[in-house]
């Protein structure tokens, strides 16, 4: 039976649109850095600026970096008092740019250029910046005891899922593609790459002191993970941060059961609403295991170092865990 020719004319100029999509898709890609990054399986570094809608302050500043064979972003936030050249501060490098220029976006791109140098004099793992990129995200005001990097990662993937943050990020694609950017497509390419990264895998960090900082960035830039040797107990301390007595013995209970070495070390300084697990080393792997034991499906991990606590791993548990 043949078909009608409207329903054959519509069957072929539906062939047609969706052939020129695979096309575009195949010549974005073609010329993207993160598309090229993506298909050699090496890290793609990029920079994210932040800024809360409706404030004048500084945008807060991120280095990300996207590991397609391991299949994890690492997010590390960079302070204000980040020192990115002698003295100067992220802050101060920021208000002395915009002073000179007037522009936000030219002196968000100027920090982000000297805290490129900066990273690259840190790192024991010399960071590939070629087609390095930059991306930016309104992020509404959060809890305060969230780390920044956390809500940035989270709000990352987030957008994946929304029509409505897509679609600013399709159009921003074909505009600078149009005017020969071949860069503009890469903060929605991630996003929509960043679909197939469970939450599990994103791993926000605050950036560490210098004497820290060479091994820390060494790792996150690192194509590979060399494999370890035997794994020796994670050392953990647990904190309350709630007002119900005897939540940390349980925790330190529930820890030892799966073989970490748990001790109770009090109260955490201030109440928390959501428990959080401080990689204190700078390797996020043993706080996502200490993250898996507790059972707390709502915890987030982060890395914060501290190697003066001594621990591998630092919980402070929310009213959001219980036993």
């Amino acid at each position: 039976m043949e078909l009608p020719r409207a329903a054959l004319n519509a069957q072929r100029a539906l062939a047609l649109v969706l052939l020129a999509a695979v096309l575009g898709v195949a010549l974005v890609e073609r010329g993207s850095p993160f598309a090229s990054r993506l298909r050699a399986d090496a890290p793609w570094p990029f920079w994210l600026t932040v800024r809360e809608p409706g404030r004048a302050a500084a945008p807060a500043l991120l280095l990300g970096v996207y590991h397609p064979l391991r299949g994890v972003l690492v997010l590390i936030h960079l302070p204000e008092t980040t020192r990115l050249q002698g003295k100067l501060t992220a802050a101060r490098a920021y208000l002395d740019a915009l002073r000179a220029t007037d522009d936000a976006a030219a002196a968000a791109r100027a920090v982000e250029d000297l805290a490129q140098i900066r990273i690259s004099e840190l790192s024991l793992e010399s960071p590939r910046w070629d087609g390095a990129g930059r991306l930016s995200l309104d992020l509404e005001p959060g809890d305060d005891e969230e780390e920044l990097a956390v809500s940035a990662a989270r709000a990352l993937k987030a957008r994946g899922r929304s029509p409505r943050a897509l679609w600013p990020l399709a159009r921003r694609a074909v505009d600078g593609l149009l005017k020969g950017d071949k860069a503009a497509a890469d903060a929605l390419l991630l996003t929509l790459e960043l679909r197939r990264v469970p939450l599990e895998s994103l791993q926000p960090a605050l950036l560490p002191d210098d004497a820290a900082a060479p091994g820390f960035l060494a790792r996150a830039f690192a194509p590979r993970l060399e494999p370890r040797g035997e794994e020796k107990a994670v050392v953990v301390e647990v904190l309350n941060g709630t007002d119900v007595p005897g939540l940390a013995a349980q925790a330190a209970k529930v820890l030892r059961l799966k073989e970490m070495d748990a001790m109770v070390m009090g109260q955490t300084p201030h109440p928390r609403s959501r428990t959080v697990v401080y990689d204190r080393i700078g390797d996020f792997e043993r706080a996502a295991r200490v993250r898996a034991a507790l059972g707390c499906p709502t915890a987030i991990a982060a890395t914060r170092i501290d190697p003066l606590r001594g621990v591998d791993a630092s919980v402070e548990l929310g009213g959001d865990c219980s036993y």
